[in-house]
């Protein structure tokens, strides 16, 4: 400028915080360097994106750094949300990613993300979270126990997405919403059990291991998308005493999307929906179904009988491929 004058550091604070948001937060700090009036907006950004890719050579360097800049910020402004992204695959770094979590629980964080892109998962305590601020909640590539996995002190906690965690056997909450598990594995060794009665979207895609999860009653369900992969370890035979697994929890909604491996040699992989039937679920709020060639390969009965029960459907969908179905 011809004047020399400053004309962006005029500008209204919330102005130049929304301009901080863009950026990652080990670049926000560094506009501290750039007049007086910048010297302490960092601390204030309602957004933190924490990357640890091309600027911090170890784990231990950005440990410092996560700690600095939230133990330094001005807690009277709202954090609306904090993303974590670590590559590195060096072990220490499972020590500090659960505090750098409960340290952002600190600031009252509404929305959390952690995004590791590393070989090996970091095992975070075994400790609930306690929140009375936290909405969102998304985990990525991290080993969670019982204690975690129960959310009943995250108050108003609404959203919980996981992708390739692995974790005990429960998952329990009464203020979740929308519930997103993709890749993930449950206890290899016992059924988990998902309790989440105030939810409205389920989502559950590409089991990695261990047995499919009990779902409890949901009541308030809308739309829930299953897809069992060939990774799940159930079984074809089920105990007299056993229960529904899935269907019975889902049983109220109004859209399904229902998907699993077809093909006969998998069928350990595709038994779960199947096996539910014996339970004689009603779907009294259904109105679109989704179904793939499972139905055909385990018996066409599933499907009359989805349409018997569904007194309501008004959409029936059916993606169908070429599959073996050994003659009997």
């Amino acid at each position: 400028m011809a004047s020399g004058a400053d004309r962006i550091s005029a500008l209204p604070e919330e102005t130049l915080l929304h301009v901080l948001t863009f950026l990652p937060a080990h670049d926000a700090v560094q506009t501290s360097l750039l007049a007086r009036r910048w010297r302490h907006l960092w601390r204030s950004v309602p957004r933190l994106w924490i990357v640890q890719k091309d600027r911090f050579q170890t784990i231990e360097e950005m440990n410092k750094f996560v700690n600095r800049i939230l133990l330094l910020r001005d807690h009277s402004s709202a954090l609306e949300e904090c993303q974590l992204d670590i590559t590195s695959d060096l072990t220490e770094d499972c020590k500090h990613v659960d505090l750098w979590l409960r340290q952002a629980l600190c600031c009252q964080v509404r929305s959390l993300l952690f995004d590791s892109h590393t070989l090996f998962q970091s095992e975070l305590a075994d400790a609930p979270l306690i929140s009375q601020h936290l909405r969102k909640l998304s985990l990525d590539n991290v080993k969670l126990n019982d204690c975690f996995m129960d959310f009943s002190s995250c108050l108003v906690l609404e959203d919980l997405k996981m992708v390739l965690c692995s974790f005990g056997t429960k998952i329990s909450s009464k203020s979740l919403k929308r519930l997103s598990i993709s890749y993930c594995d449950f206890d290899w060794d016992a059924r988990g059990c998902i309790s989440v009665p105030g939810l409205l979207s389920l989502e559950i895609a590409d089991l990695d291991g261990g047995l499919c999860p009990f779902l409890e009653s949901m009541p308030s369900l809308a739309t829930a998308f299953i897809r069992i992969g060939r990774s799940c370890e159930d079984y074809n035979t089920m105990d007299d005493n056993d229960t529904s697994v899935i269907l019975d929890g889902i049983s109220d909604a109004a859209n399904l999307e229902l998907m699993a491996e077809a093909d006969e040699k998998f069928a350990p992989f595709r038994c779960t929906f199947i096996r539910d039937f014996r339970w004689c679920p009603t779907f009294s709020n259904l109105k679109t179904l989704l179904l793939n060639e499972w139905f055909l390969v385990a018996n066409i009965n599933c499907l009359i009988w989805f349409l018997k029960n569904s007194p309501i459907l008004e959409k029936l969908t059916l993606q169908l491929r070429t599959v073996y179905i050994s003659p009997t």
